[in-house]
């Protein structure tokens, strides 16, 4: 009685997520196997693409501590942000003076192509360093975007500096 009452609501429980799934248009992959949740192989590549192109504070702070040389961090907040605080060493590319990285630009001071261009805005749902990823990375330069923003850095109560770009 209790193992068929176990099989009935998992079976319930297993609907009901692929019900909501379907509703929320989260569908498997038509390449994914026949009754498969997910295409494992696909997600496999989406995570090996996050860990390329992504980063985290921690990195952030580890390299600034290990005066690692290639890498940049680079702030797409406003200048005025910016001079309120940001991370240390960061470089100032202010997002509303370069038409919010989706002008006509090709030339951003202070960007190098010899190094990971490592870039922030202010939040984790702010999708300017996302934008600027783009852009940055379509004229050739390596780019990682920092998880979270400068909030995450100041939450952690990491260094903060002041003061305008150098």
């Amino acid at each position: 009685m209790m193992k068929k009452l176990f099989v009935k609501s998992t079976l319930v429980v297993g609907i009901s997520i692929l019900s909501l799934c379907n509703a929320l248009g989260d569908q498997p992959s038509s390449n994914a196997p026949k009754n498969a949740l997910q295409d494992t192989q696909k997600a496999a590549q989406y995570f090996e693409d996050e860990m390329n192109f992504k980063t985290n504070i921690s990195f952030i702070k580890r390299a600034l501590k290990e005066k690692i040389e290639n890498v940049i961090i680079v702030d797409v907040r406003s200048a005025n942000d910016f001079a309120k605080g940001h991370i240390p060493g960061a470089i100032n590319i202010p997002f509303d003076q370069y038409n919010k990285f989706e002008g006509p630009e090709t030339a951003f001071p202070g960007l190098r192509k010899d190094a990971f261009n490592c870039i922030y805005c202010y939040t984790l749902t702010c999708s300017l360093s996302q934008k600027a990823a783009k852009k940055f990375a379509s004229l050739g330069y390596p780019v990682k975007e920092i998880i979270g923003g400068y909030d995450a850095w100041v939450d952690h109560k990491y260094p903060v500096e002041t003061g305008v770009s150098k």
